[in-house]
């Protein structure tokens, strides 16, 4: 059965700065900032949490579907995802505006500016959602966010709830019924002390309301923890580190794909990092490709484990 994925589509057009941008940020003139950074190449390519979580899914040959929205321009976008068998038909195209557009920077120490053009996203998502077997409520629409997880709840369709980017605009009753019911709830680490500010909620509060609490550490792996045990799980080794942007999306499939295969918590954890590794490696968030056959040696070299995906 089916993935059902609420998020963003945007086209990405993502730049490295060669220095750090604390070095060129004036503490005491934070409140004039006034800054720009040279970047001499930009790579354009597909993103958006939605369409990024469903190209990896694909990739881990899963079945995702799309609750998300595209806009008048969205062509290249179908073109891309029907070259990849990832099905459209549940898009919705708005004629009017364009498809979101995400800009980011990325300087040497793998922080990221960015800014966001929502177009298409500024409306929500109003098409029947199918039955699933899981669905994910990742950063979107901000209707979307507070709707979605209500409408997998009626369903009886477990969700992860991973609000992500969109945690300044939600409130903290909106981010605690989201997480009340999830089956997991993911961020990284910042984002889970935005979620603790806003809520009032600890770790252990979060878990009387959600199963699973999952938090991302970057270079030091991800920490996964229930009512009953918290993991700790090593990073996987990167060939290389060439653009950050996505790993997060990429670590996120690869967890589901171990989730929805009754995987051990620890088990997906590990496939999430190895998923996300692909992705560093290349500038892009959807230019990187593996087969399973590939992902199973690299995973058994990683972590001395066989993992039978």
């Amino acid at each position: 059965m089916s993935i059902l994925i609420s998020g963003s589509l945007a086209y990405d057009r993502i730049l490295n700065f060669a220095g750090k941008f604390a070095e060129h940020i004036l503490p005491d003139k934070i409140h004039t900032l006034n800054v720009s950074f040279f970047s001499p190449e930009m790579e354009e390519s597909f993103g958006g949490t939605a369409g990024n979580i469903a190209y990896n899914l694909q990739l881990l040959e899963e079945s995702p579907i799309l609750l998300a929205r595209g806009g008048s321009d969205f062509r290249d976008y179908t073109k891309w995802f029907e070259k990849n068998r990832i099905p459209t038909e549940s898009v919705e195209i708005d004629t009017e505006l364009k498809t979101a557009v995400a800009t980011i920077i990325t300087d040497e120490a793998n922080n990221q500016i960015a800014a966001f053009y929502p177009g298409a996203m500024l409306e929500p998502y109003k098409k029947p959602i199918p039955e699933g077997r899981v669905g994910i409520v990742a950063a979107g629409n901000p209707d979307d966010m507070k709707h979605m997880p209500n409408a997998f709840k009626e369903r009886h369709i477990p969700y992860i709830y991973d609000p992500a980017q969109g945690i300044p605009i939600l409130s903290g009753e909106d981010l605690k019924a989201g997480m009340t019911g999830a089956e997991i709830v993911i961020s990284n680490d910042y984002e889970l002390s935005l979620m603790k500010e806003k809520t009032d909620w600890d770790e252990a509060e979060i878990l009387k309301h959600a199963k699973v609490l999952v938090t991302t550490l970057g270079e030091q792996g991800s920490r996964i923890m229930s009512s009953s045990e918290t993991l700790i799980i090593a990073p996987a080794e990167a060939e290389s580190a060439e653009d950050p942007t996505g790993a997060g999306d990429a670590y996120r499939a690869g967890f589901i794909a171990g989730y929805v295969r009754e995987f051990p918590l620890k088990t997906c954890g590990q496939l999430g990092a190895i998923v996300a590794c692909y992705t560093v490696e290349r500038h892009g968030t959807q230019t990187h490709r593996f087969t399973l056959a590939e992902l199973r040696e690299r995973y058994h070299k990683n972590f001395n484990e066989t993992v039978n995906i």
